[in-house]
């Protein structure tokens, strides 16, 4: 899967996209929302495909636009079927619960969360 990673944290960069490469995965990484955005949006494709199978989004993030603004973006555009999403966050549990309340078909992880959590989450949201 080509996977778009939104992620600010070398370190959770590292170990995600290692484990993710272990299995197959292609990781195209992003720190800022600004360039996923860009890449999903502007990218040169094929008609009617998407550069990722699936986008992973870290909902706290430095830059003019969050983790949270970039998925209403996506969901503006694509249908969450087209193009899944799954949140990674360390945000407080009260911010969580208010995306999960606003958003409740996205999935979401909070850091620390172990890889098999992921890749069992990714496997289920590709057979969907």
């Amino acid at each position: 899967m080509n996977i778009g990673l939104l992620e600010d944290n070398p370190a959770i960069v590292d170990y995600m996209s290692i484990a993710l490469e272990m299995v197959g995965h292609k990781v195209h990484l992003h720190t800022y929302a600004s360039s996923l955005l860009e890449t999903i949006f502007t990218s040169p494709r094929i008609p009617s495909s998407l550069p990722y199978d699936i986008v992973i989004v870290d909902i706290l993030l430095p830059g003019a636009i969050s983790g949270e603004q970039a998925i209403d973006h996506i969901l503006q555009a694509i249908q969450p079927q087209t193009l899944p999403i799954i949140i990674i966050s360390a945000a407080a549990e009260e911010v969580l619960e208010q995306i999960k309340e606003r958003l409740p078909h996205i999935p979401i992880l909070r850091k620390p969360f172990k890889m098999n959590m992921l890749l069992q989450l990714m496997d289920v949201m590709k057979t969907e």
